[in-house]
């Protein structure tokens, strides 16, 4: 591979996390490698400190909702700095490049291998109408006959580009995390119950519904914390002391936070697999989450957490783990030994390594002891 190229506009989050395990690594490795971005409210101000020094950053004017001026400014953009990287391997981050990208990629490298992995599709979404649904749905469709392999990062998520999308390749390769990074969950004395979720107040992560589940199960020996909230976000009419917030905070102290949690909760609406759902469970903490795409990939019903389709239904199940020690104890070391290897980004950049390599039509391979120690060396370094 003479170099990797990634495009997302979606630079934040998940994304921003995965971007940093895979080109952290490929430039550990030697590969070269560039990301074209944009930026969103969530990227951190300092997001340039998260990458190795080898990495090349460069700033591309793409925005999320459709619109005909914008896109084809960001295309034009891209073209070019295509043209300036001539790339072996473009790999494509969420919907806008995955549409965008394709595009250009065609046009300004034909030659290069082409990976979009959408990170949560956004025909999905439940915030726009259902003729939004349906043209993101067909913009899809159509970005899907440029050619590329599409990379599902779940079982449910590789379902619906088969069956909606149409897609004619489609693999899966799941998120992944760095483990050693991952603090386990906190032995706590006391009796006290923490119980607590991750993410924006956004739409998706439906914090009001956490915020029911607050109000409806919170006492003085439950505590529910919502990690990057801030109480102006809260609900009107949220009894005080309800739920704790930590405001905005480094992804660090997000861990650290979650660590000293006992029960985690997802209330999505949509998702394509929560890196924070990931990393909760390697922690060791049993969840309960909501039945949608991504959720339901990640946790094992009924033996890493509960998976719910309900409100009611979660807050029966928190109930269950807030009265049963044991079976938090249980589920905890469950999800702690499944999710540590399954979601290892050893083993998952391994599979992404291969993919670049020989693309979707070959099998994957071990790579050479040179190459997967030069990576693995570098893994636990913080850049």
């Amino acid at each position: 591979m003479k170099e990797i190229v990634h495009i997302t506009e979606a630079f934040g989050g998940g994304v921003l996390s995965m971007l940093t395990q895979l080109s952290n690594r490929a430039a550990a490795a030697g590969v070269e490698v560039t990301i074209l971005h944009s930026i969103r409210q969530e990227t951190p101000g300092d997001f340039a400190r998260l990458f190795h020094p080898a990495v090349k950053l460069t700033y591309v004017n793409m925005v999320r909702e459709v619109s005909v001026k914008h896109d084809l400014t960001g295309l034009r953009d891209l073209i070019r700095k295509l043209k300036e990287c001539n790339p072996s391997v473009i790999h494509l981050h969420s919907s806008k490049a995955g549409v965008l990208g394709r595009v250009a990629a065609r046009i300004a490298a034909p030659r290069a291998r082409v990976f979009y992995s959408p990170h949560g599709l956004a025909f999905l979404r439940r915030d726009v109408s259902a003729a939004k649904q349906f043209a993101y749905l067909s913009f899809e469709r159509i970005a899907a006959r440029l050619g590329g392999t599409i990379v599902a990062c779940s079982k449910s998520e590789l379902v619906e580009i088969e069956t909606q999308m149409r897609a004619r390749q489609a693999r899966m390769i799941e998120n992944g995390v760095n483990v050693a990074e991952i603090p386990p969950r906190m032995d706590k004395s006391g009796d006290e119950i923490v119980i607590g979720m991750s993410g924006r107040a956004m739409f998706q992560k439906n914090h009001e519904a956490f915020v029911k589940l607050a109000t409806a199960l919170h006492s003085p020996s439950v505590r529910f914390v919502w990690i990057g909230g801030d109480e102006r976000e809260l609900p009107a009419g949220t009894p005080a002391g309800a739920v704790s917030c930590s405001g905005w905070v480094t992804r660090e102290r997000a861990l650290e936070l979650t660590s000293e949690l006992d029960i985690y909760v997802q209330t999505s609406r949509w998702e394509g697999m929560p890196i924070a759902l990931i990393e909760a469970q390697v922690a060791g903490i049993p969840a309960v989450v909501t039945d949608v795409v991504g959720n339901r990939d990640v946790v094992q019903h009924g033996l890493t957490g509960f998976v719910a389709s309900s409100e009611e239904e979660m807050a029966k199940c928190i109930a269950i783990l807030r009265d049963e020690p044991a079976l938090r104890a249980r589920m905890g070391a469950a999800a702690r030994a499944s999710a540590s290897k399954r979601f290892s980004m050893d083993a998952i950049f391994r599979q992404w390594l291969s993919m670049y390599q020989f693309g979707s039509d070959k099998p994957t391979r071990e790579f050479g002891a040179n190459e997967v120690a030069s990576y693995e060396t570098s893994s636990d370094s913080q850049f």
